[in-house]
């Protein structure tokens, strides 16, 4: 933990040498929470990212972390956004991940994403009124998730199999408590309803030899509170505190055996995660910047420990 807490010590402390006044913020957006804004009518933008994820272990039942096997990961991740109308945008993310665990290697596409965004208000400078921004998405199962290769541990798994429904809601303002430090926050929860997989012997719930049956997942709830600090017009410090929570997924049909010869598990207790993303943004304009930080967990039931670094780019045009 502390050697976390140093990695944002590092992101923050560079940026306090920089002080301007009187300037327009550009915001590149932080690592996690969605836009409060849509991308304007006729614009297109375009966010490459780039994932290093290694896990630590796992926290059990009561909240213990226990060590376990590392699995890195390098996901690299494409979002594309246009501009429909003034109140109306779309957005298409598609994915791919490189994993590595215990000497094996895998490479595969992940799921793919589609967002409607709506825009109900939009925020007012220097009044109370914020922006408010609803989306709804659909993650397409492009992904692998069953028939898994027993060799693998696992790591061939790069999709849920399922075709999932996420309602989410972004409330974002831009405030000037002070003058040369403007300030960006966002709140944005998100419900995730998983219609139910079909899935045959290793997968990506678990599963063993001749499993056949089908999983129900449970319901994903994540609540995120973002802010950006503005060192300078360019400079820009930034936070997402995310908190999860995973229903409990169910599982009927042929359980099949593990490798060991017990019977396999296919389904999943509820889980919970607290996680933090510092980043540091470099905006050349108001239409182009990179971003680049970390997002770690800090604490956990029935969930992984993981540290990820993460790097993109931004481009509206």
């Amino acid at each position: 933990m502390n050697l976390k807490l140093f990695v944002i010590f590092l992101l923050f402390f560079p940026c306090l040498i920089f002080a301007q006044r009187e300037y327009a913020p550009w915001y590149t957006g932080p690592l996690l929470a969605d836009n409060g804004t849509n991308t304007a009518k006729g614009k297109v933008n375009i966010q490459p990212y780039l994932f290093f994820r290694d896990t630590n272990g796992v926290y059990n039942k009561s909240w213990g972390h226990q060590s376990a096997p590392s699995t890195f990961t390098f996901h690299s991740q494409l979002e594309l956004e246009a501009g429909l109308t003034k109140w109306l945008d779309i957005k298409f993310i598609g994915n791919a991940l490189y994993k590595d665990k215990e000497g094996e290697k895998s490479f595969e596409v992940g799921d793919t994403n589609v967002e409607i965004g709506i825009q109900l208000l939009r925020d007012k400078m220097f009044t109370m009124i914020p922006a408010i921004r609803l989306t709804i998405a659909e993650n397409f199962p492009t992904g692998k998730y069953k028939n898994l290769n027993p060799n693998k541990l696992g790591i061939d798994a790069s999709g849920s199999g399922s075709y999932e429904t996420l309602f989410g809601f972004v409330l974002e303002k831009v405030v000037y408590w002070f003058e040369s430090h403007p300030i960006r926050y966002r709140i944005n929860p998100t419900y995730t309803y998983s219609t139910k997989v079909s899935v045959k012997n290793f997968n990506t719930y678990g599963g063993g030899f001749n499993t056949n049956g089908k999983v129900k997942p449970g319901g994903f709830f994540s609540g995120i509170f973002s802010f950006e600090f503005s060192f300078t017009q360019r400079w820009v410090f930034a936070m997402d505190i995310a908190q999860t929570y995973s229903g409990k997924t169910t599982f009927k049909g042929m359980p099949g055996l593990a490798e060991d010869g017990s019977i396999a598990s296919n389904a999943k207790k509820t889980s919970n995660q607290t996680s933090l993303a510092p980043a540091i943004e470099y905006n050349f304009s108001a239409n182009l910047g990179v971003l680049a930080g970390s997002h770690f967990s800090v604490r956990g039931k029935n969930s992984t420990d993981f540290a990820s670094g993460i790097i993109s780019a931004t481009y509206t045009f």
